[in-house]
C-alpha cells in the first residue's frame, strides 16, 4: 500500500446477495486528475462509485484514502474528504436551493446550528459558479429534473472534499448545461486540485473531456488509461457490441454510429 496516493482501490469485489457485481476492480487515483467511469448498463461503474463513498460495505483493506482504509474512518472524517453526488435525488421537503447547497457544509458545522461566514461565503461562490443564483430561493420541489441535478452537483462542490464522486451528473440536464457542468468540474479539478470522478454514458464527452477513463464490461476493468487511446473502435465494439466509426476535427476524435 502506497501512501502517497490519495485514493487507492485493490483487489475489489463485491456482490449482491450472492450475484457477484465486481470483480477485482484496482484503480489509483491522483489530485488533480478528471477521471470518467464507462461502460454499458449493468457494468457495476454505480456500484463502483457508492463503495469509494463509503456507502456500500465492502471488505476491509480494499478502498483507502491516503493510506487509510475508509472503514476506520468516521463518518464526519469521510465526508470531509469525499461527496457523492446521485443518479437520482428526491427530496421530499420543501427547502430553497440554497438551503439544500449549505447541507453540503454539514460536515463542518455543528448539525447546521453554528453556521459560519466561511460557509456562508462558500455557499455564496458555489451559487455564482453553478448559475444557480437566480434560483436560489426557489423551492426544490419545484424545480425541473435538470435544475435539481445541478443544485445537487453545486451541494456537492460546497462541501470541499478532495475527492467527487458524481453518478452520471449530466444526464439529465440540457445539452448547454452539460457542457457547462462539465468544464466546471475541470476547472474545479485543475484549480482546486481535487479528484473527480464522475460515470458518464457519453462517450464523446468522455473521451473529449476526462484525463484517464475506465472502461468496464460485467464488473471487470476491460481497460484504463488516457481517453484517446481505450476508446477505440475496436475497444468500444469488444465492450459495447457497437460498430463505430471515428471522425478527427480540430485535434479532437468524435464517435459517430
Amino acid at each position: 500500500m502506497s501512501y502517497e496516493i490519495p485514493l487507492q482501490v485493490k483487489n475489489l469485489s463485491f456482490a449482491y446477495d450472492r450475484l457477484d457485481v465486481l470483480h477485482l476492480v484496482e484503480g489509483d487515483f491522483y489530485q488533480g486528475t478528471f477521471y470518467g467511469i464507462a461502460g454499458p448498463n449493468g457494468s457495476g461503474k454505480s456500484t463502483w462509485l457508492k463503495l469509494m463513498a463509503g456507502l456500500n460495505n465492502c471488505p476491509h483493506n480494499r478502498i483507502h484514502i491516503f493510506g487509510q482504509d475508509i472503514h476506520k474512518m468516521p463518518r464526519m472524517t469521510l465526508a470531509k474528504k469525499i461527496s457523492f453526488v446521485p443518479q437520482m435525488f428526491n427530496m421530499k421537503y420543501a427547502f430553497t436551493v440554497e438551503e439544500v447547497i449549505m447541507m453540503g457544509r454539514y460536515p463542518y458545522t455543528n448539525r447546521m446550528t453554528n453556521i459560519t461566514k466561511k460557509d456562508h461565503d462558500k455557499v455564496e461562490s458555489t451559487l455564482l459558479e453553478t448559475n444557480l443564483m437566480p434560483l436560489r430561493n426557489r423551492y426544490v420541489n419545484e424545480l425541473s429534473g435538470g435544475e435539481l441535478q445541478r443544485v445537487v452537483i453545486a451541494r456537492a462542490i460546497a462541501q470541499d472534499t478532495d475527492i467527487i464522486l458524481l453518478d452520471e451528473p449530466i444526464s439529465h440536464l440540457d445539452i448547454h448545461y452539460q457542457f457547462e457542468i462539465i468544464a466546471l468540474l475541470k476547472e474545479i479539478c485543475r484549480k482546486q486540485n481535487k479528484i473527480v470522478i464522475s460515470v458518464l454514458h457519453d462517450l464523446n464527452i468522455t473521451m473529449n473531456h476526462c484525463d484517464h477513463i475506465f472502461l468496464m464490461k460485467e464488473g471487470r476493468i476491460i481497460k484504463q488509461g488516457e481517453p484517446l487511446k481505450i476508446l477505440t473502435e475496436e475497444n468500444i465494439d469488444e465492450v459495447y457490441n457497437l460498430k463505430v466509426n471515428m471522425l478527427i476535427n480540430h485535434d479532437k476524435k468524435w464517435i459517430t454510429w
